[in-house]
C-alpha cells in the first residue's frame, strides 16, 4: 500500500483563523528526508508562489497526488455563480500541479433531511466531475456533513454513478464498532483511506494504540486502495510548541507500522 503523507498534518495552524504558519517550499525538503514521496496537499499551503512550489515538489522528488480542497458545496452557503468561478480557479490549480485526484467534504452543514440541498449538491458534483473528468474526486467520510449518515452518502454516489466519484474512507465516529460498521456499508465505493486514531477521550493516538482497528480495517480493503497519514499525535499541539523533526519522525514511523 502506497502511504500518502498529508502536509496539514505539519501545520500547527490549521483549525486557528491563520490557518497557516509556515510556506509549503520550507516543509518539502523535511518532507522528502523523512522517506515520503507522495503527498495530499492542504489547500492553505499552495497560497503563494505555486511556480516555486512547483519546481520545490520536482526538486525534492514528491509527487502531488491529492488536493485536499476546502471547495464548499453547499447551495446556502455559495452562490452557483460563487460555485462557478471557483471551480475553473480549482480547475487550474489541478492542472498546474497535476493532481490525480481532489478531496472534498460531502454537503458540509446540509441536513440529511434537506431533499432540496441535497439535490443542488448532487448537481454542483456531477458539474464538478464532468469538469474535471480526468480527476478522481473523493468525498471524504467526515462528521458535520451528509456522510454522518452513512447509507445516505453512498446512496448519493451510487445515485450520481460516475466513474471518477467516489469515497475517502475516515470515521465519522471514533469507535470501533461504528467504524467496522461504516466500512460494511461503504466498502465498495472507498477509493481511498485518511488514516487517524484517537483515544476514547477523543484526543489523537497512534494508529496501533488508538481506537480504531486499522489492521483489521485495511485488510478488508482491496488492494488499489492507498492511504494518507492524515495526523499524527505529535503534530496535534499550539503553533509554538510544534516540532517538525519529531512530528515526521512520528510520521514516518507510523507509515511503517501500516507497511
Amino acid at each position: 500500500m502506497n502511504i500518502l503523507l498529508h502536509t496539514i498534518a505539519l501545520e500547527p495552524a490549521r483549525w486557528t483563523p491563520m490557518r497557516v504558519s509556515r510556506r509549503l517550499v520550507d516543509l518539502l525538503a523535511p518532507i522528502a528526508d523523512a522517506g515520503f514521496d507522495r503527498l495530499e496537499i492542504y489547500e492553505p499551503h499552495l497560497d503563494g508562489d505555486a511556480a516555486e512550489i512547483r519546481e520545490s515538489l520536482v526538486r525534492n522528488g514528491l509527487t502531488p497526488k491529492i488536493l485536499s480542497s476546502y471547495l464548499n458545496l453547499n447551495p446556502a452557503e455559495t452562490s452557483d455563480s460563487e460555485f462557478a468561478a471557483k471551480l475553473e480557479v480549482l480547475a487550474e490549480r489541478i492542472q498546474f500541479f497535476g493532481f490525480e485526484s481532489l478531496r472534498l467534504f460531502p454537503g458540509s452543514k446540509i441536513a440529511a433531511s434537506d431533499t432540496g440541498a441535497i439535490a443542488l449538491f448532487m448537481a454542483r458534483v456531477h458539474a464538478l466531475a464532468n469538469r474535471l473528468s480526468k480527476t478522481q474526486v473523493l468525498l471524504e467520510t467526515h462528521d458535520g456533513s451528509l456522510a454522518d449518515d452513512a447509507r445516505l452518502i453512498v446512496c448519493i454516489v451510487e445515485e450520481l454513478d460516475l466513474p471518477n466519484v467516489g469515497l475517502l474512507y475516515q470515521p465519522t465516529v471514533f469507535t470501533a464498532q461504528s467504524a467496522l460498521e461504516q466500512l460494511a456499508i461503504q466498502k465498495h465505493l472507498i477509493r481511498h483511506v485518511h488514516l487517524q486514531n484517537r483515544n476514547p477521550d477523543l484526543t489523537f493516538a497512534t494508529l496501533r494504540e488508538g481506537v480504531i482497528p486499522w489492521k483489521s480495517i485495511l485488510a478488508e480493503l482491496s488492494s488499489g486502495v492507498e492511504a494518507t497519514l492524515e495526523f499524527v499525535p505529535a503534530g496535534i499541539c499550539p503553533i509554538e510548541d510544534f516540532d517538525l523533526a519529531t512530528t515526521l519522525a512520528q510520521a514516518s514511523t507510523e507509515a511503517e507500522y501500516v507497511r
